[in-house]
């Protein structure tokens, strides 16, 4: 008689997961005085999770449409910006009971002859649903799929002094019958990323606030941002001002790596929005 082979699948929803694993701070700052920092891994749902922690370099990088996603490098030892040969996480692997929470500690060993900046990794916090193993060879051979789901965090490093700007490398409007595309290449200026908001105010002829815009910008090298006008929002035969500033948004918990921030843009764009 042939052993009968059942493969059950189980999915999970990826939002509904979310809600039941919780990690908190999505960014832990450490630097070259304070080499120790923690983030708590919380299990709000009746389940247990198993919890793995891992590491992997990355940043955020952006394709010719100015979409965003996340570069990861996977042999990262000899990038000079990570810190993966240099740190820990205790524990790495436990099992998390329903409504219980974890402290993980974050270690950093990095050598005193870092230049001065930033670096970071990214902290991937894998939660999988836990369940013992069960003998069925008297019964068949059953295989349970099960959804994993990695949230991935990050580790920010400091050393002093550290500093980051924004600058727009350059722009480019682009028009068509329908839309009016403006395109924007931003650079990071100093030493270390630069993490916050996009500022965008758009006015007419007599200075009045049309529109407003508020878009986060992670730059770690360099970024491009798209942002895509419905001509039917502007009034015919008027020119227009984009008026362009952006403002750090990290919050550290550090005093001693606060980060410096040595320069925003300050730009304005002129448009004119055609019409047949």
């Amino acid at each position: 008689m042939k052993r009968k082979i059942i493969v059950l699948i189980t999915f999970y929803f990826v939002s509904n997961l979310y809600s039941q694993i919780l990690i908190s701070p999505y960014i832990v700052y450490t630097d070259n005085k304070n080499k120790i920092g923690n983030f708590i891994v919380q299990n709000e749902s009746e389940n247990i999770y198993e919890i793995n922690v891992g590491f992997l370099f990355g940043y955020p990088v952006s394709d010719s449409i100015g979409q965003i996603s996340m570069k990861y490098i996977e042999n990262d030892s000899s990038y000079s910006y990570s810190i993966n040969n240099f740190i820990r996480a205790f524990p790495k692997k436990f099992i998390l009971e329903p409504k219980k929470r974890q402290i993980v500690r974050l270690t950093v060993k990095a050598p005193d002859t870092l230049a001065n900046g930033t670096y970071w990794t990214r902290i991937i916090t894998s939660a999988v649903p836990y369940s013992e193993q069960i003998d069925s060879i008297s019964s068949g051979l059953t295989a349970k799929i099960k959804f994993v789901l990695n949230q991935v965090t990050t580790c920010m490093y400091r050393v002093n002094p550290a500093e980051s700007g924004l600058k727009v490398e350059n722009h480019e409007v682009k028009y068509d019958s329908n839309t009016t595309t403006l395109v924007l290449n931003l650079k990071r200026v100093g030493n270390s990323p630069f993490i916050g908001n996009l500022l965008m105010k758009i006015l007419d002829e007599e200075g009045n606030v049309i529109k407003e815009l508020i878009e986060y910008v992670p730059v770690y090298f360099d970024l491009q941002k798209r942002f895509v006008f419905n001509n039917s929002d502007f009034e015919p035969n008027k020119s227009y001002i984009i008026q362009i500033t952006a403002s750090n948004i990290e919050k550290e918990e550090i005093p001693e790596s606060t980060l410096k921030v040595v320069v925003v843009p300050e730009l304005k764009i002129p448009i004119e929005i055609p019409f047949n």
